[in-house]
């Protein structure tokens, strides 16, 4: 438990301190590569979800 909320929060962190560089270098740049990280977390959020929870097997074809 308390690892998952140390790997979640190192991830923030991370992620903050990417955008936050990208946004030294060019303001607009920290704001596409924020963009991009919550994109990739939002995908990768719900391909774990489509896989923990198949959807049930129908009727018919």
């Amino acid at each position: 438990m308390l690892t998952s909320i140390l790997i979640f929060l190192i991830g923030l962190i991370g992620a903050g301190l990417v955008s936050f560089g990208a946004w030294l270098v060019a303001a607009p740049a920290g704001y596409i590569v924020a963009g991009v990280l919550c994109l990739t977390w939002s995908w990768l959020a719900a391909r774990t979800s489509a896989r923990r929870h198949p959807e049930p097997a129908g009727e018919g074809g």
